[in-house]
């Protein structure tokens, strides 16, 4: 009869649920946590002054899904052309812990150093453009 108990035992312990593997896919991928944006603005603004340098500012309100994201802003990029197109990245950085299970908007700004003109401007991340704005005004 103790044989009869362990070999049940045995058997049903051999039944125990088996985590699945790990999603396969590419590391590194291009998704964007943003689901959404808005209020974007661009301009560059070379207003004259003391150590005065023309710089690219970008503003918007990003949307994501739940609290705890941060936001960095990658280096421009500039295309040659005249005027000259601009694409800035914009990386959201999901939370590493818990988060607020709510859907959250943030105000971004970004600025970089560049001459005047520029003909158009256009925000990505990841795989996705949020904006791109044409033309983009200098403010003198």
């Amino acid at each position: 009869m103790k044989l009869l108990i362990l070999a049940s035992a045995l058997s049903l312990a051999s039944c125990a649920a088996v985590p699945p593997p790990p999603p396969q896919g590419p590391v590194g991928s291009m998704e964007c946590g943003i689901i959404g944006s808005s209020d974007w603005a661009a301009w560059v603004n070379a207003m004259p002054g003391p150590n005065a340098r023309p710089t690219l500012i970008v503003t918007g309100k990003v949307t994501v899904p739940t609290g705890g994201y941060r936001f960095q802003w990658r280096d421009m990029r500039v295309m040659e052309s005249y005027p000259v197109q601009v694409a800035v990245e914009l990386d959201a950085i999901p939370p590493a812990g818990g988060a607020t299970e709510a859907v959250v908007t943030h105000d971004v700004r970004g600025q970089w150093p560049i001459d005047p003109p520029v003909g158009s401007l256009s925000v990505r991340c990841g795989d996705m453009v949020l904006t791109r704005i044409a033309p983009v005004e200098t403010a003198h």
